[in-house]
């Protein structure tokens, strides 16, 4: 299940329209850009693998505009601090050996060459993130909260649909940071939203001193007096529609998604004792979860709207 969710608008041209509407050609072209194995000399490697695991081989799934696909980052450890360590160890040796110190090109050829028994021999981490897009409303969302990484897999994916997929990160139309604030100093909520327990309240002066609030009410009166003292909210818990509940950044990034277990149980069909169509019943469930959040926050952080 998708737990973080970093989000991002996209226009997508009648060319990429057509491809998203028929499933046979993106799967192909996903699958194209597959994650390669990673040979001895690569310190990482990228790229798309099938949704539901190996043994489904579908590189896709779609569902009334929902997209998503999974792409994969496999790193190998090689911690500076251990290449510097054998280098020094090195140096030392071949010095003491060669009487004289070692020139720089001599150093530099050395680390390489460390650089490259170790890559060979390091262990290799593997992190899987999961893409959806809402191919209607133009709306995508990376699995994770860092930036970074986030572009990363949207890159691939451009290039995969050919080299033309204008994903923008998420951009408000009001200060995210004055609009949360007042979800609690004023009782602002918009429609559907109901305040959670946990809360961040920053201040903005150079102390930028920090409250964190866990498992409380948010509307008590040392919550309001912090408010009133200046600061301001940059992330917050919130419900929407007893569906789902989540932290909402101040860069309307979504964390620790969770969908509430009574929706699920009214919505979700019991397990049928295939494991593929049991994810693929949850991630619809998701597709559909994602697509009315995320239409609800752009509204939500709408200044024209009130």
């Amino acid at each position: 299940m998708i737990k973080n969710v970093r989000l991002y608008s996209v226009a997508l041209d009648d060319k990429l329209r057509e491809l998203f509407h028929h499933e046979s050609e993106l799967e192909a072209a996903i699958s194209a850009m597959r994650l390669k194995p990673m040979s001895e000399s690569d310190i990482s490697t990228y790229g798309f693998a099938p949704l539901f695991g190996r043994s489904a081989h579908a590189y896709t799934f779609s569902h009334n505009g929902n997209h998503f696909f999974r792409f994969v980052e496999e790193n190998k450890l090689l911690p500076t601090s251990v290449v510097n360590q054998v280098l020094a160890d090195e140096v030392e040796s071949r010095e003491e050996e060669m009487g004289r110190a070692l020139k720089k090109n001599e150093k530099k050829a050395l680390k390489q060459a460390i650089i490259t028994k170790m890559l060979a021999q390091a262990f290799v981490t593997r992190r899987d993130l999961l893409i959806w897009v809402n191919s209607e409303k133009g709306l995508v969302g990376v699995s994770v909260t860092a930036a970074k990484r986030a572009e990363n897999a949207i890159t691939y994916l451009r290039k995969a649909l050919g080299g033309s997929f204008p994903a923008k990160p998420f951009q408000p139309r009001c200060v995210v940071e004055d609009r949360m604030t007042n979800f609690i100093a004023k009782n602002e909520l918009p429609q559907g939203f109901k305040l959670g327990y946990d809360a961040v309240l920053k201040s903005n002066d150079d102390t930028g001193a920090t409250v964190r609030v866990t498992k409380d009410d948010l509307t008590t009166a040392e919550v309001i007096s912090h408010l009133k003292a200046g600061k301001v909210v940059t992330e917050l818990q919130l419900n929407f529609s007893e569906i789902a509940t989540f932290v909402l950044a101040n860069d309307l990034t979504v964390k620790r998604l969770s969908l509430e277990d009574q929706y699920l149980e009214q919505n979700l069909p019991k397990s049928s004792g295939d494991k593929i169509a049991d994810l693929q019943s949850m991630i619809l469930i998701e597709g559909e979860t994602l697509t009315e959040l995320v239409t609800a926050l752009t509204r939500a952080f709408d200044c024209e709207v009130r």
